[in-house]
């Protein structure tokens, strides 16, 4: 196989760039496909669009998941709050602490069910670790079952049912980082 240049990580998360918009978007359209041939009504009335990922690349929160020199995977890591989560019902969020969410996480076609998901997960996990956050919030459509199967099996809690500003009831799931009392 092809070996990379010293020093450069074969399968990495990095922030992603403008010139990544063209592949971010072509692994949404798979997914929406995916998602639409599952039965999930998520992703289907045209979000995220194009200036919604040009906008979190603009704000530096797009990552991408590198394996090799292919992009295969795409998230938005938000550490300055989700104004749709200050309200959660039928439950509460496990943390009060500042946290991170993750938002529009898609893995490419040719990679899913190879655990992608996971690795992304974890990075996103441990960029927000890093930022000195201790926890994770992420939500998903409630028909969404293989995205909330990816999320139990990672540590990640349910919590409750919060809205979008759209209206959209989404499951609401945490993971909590660091053990309580464990300053790290």
């Amino acid at each position: 196989g092809r070996t990379g240049a010293p020093g450069y990580a074969m399968n990495a998360l990095r922030t992603a760039q403008a010139a990544d918009l063209p592949r971010m978007m072509e692994i949404i359209a798979q997914a929406q496909s995916y998602m639409a041939a599952c039965g999930v009504n998520q992703w289907q009335d045209g979000y995220p669009d194009e200036a919604r990922i040009a906008e979190d690349i603009r704000r530096q929160n797009a990552r991408v998941y590198v394996e090799g020199q292919d992009v295969v995977a795409m998230a938005v890591l938000v550490t300055d709050g989700e104004p749709t989560y200050a309200r959660i019902y039928q439950g509460e969020w496990k943390t009060q602490e500042p946290y991170a969410c993750i938002h529009r996480l898609a893995v490419c076609a040719e990679r899913r069910g190879k655990g992608v998901a996971d690795a992304m997960l974890s990075a996103c996990e441990a960029q927000a670790l890093a930022q000195g956050l201790d926890a994770v919030r992420i939500d998903t459509h409630r028909d969404n079952h293989a995205m909330q199967r990816l999320l139990l099996r990672n540590g990640y809690v349910r919590c409750g049912i919060i809205y979008l500003e759209s209206g959209s009831e989404r499951i609401a799931l945490e993971k909590c980082l660091r053990k309580p009392g464990n300053p790290g």
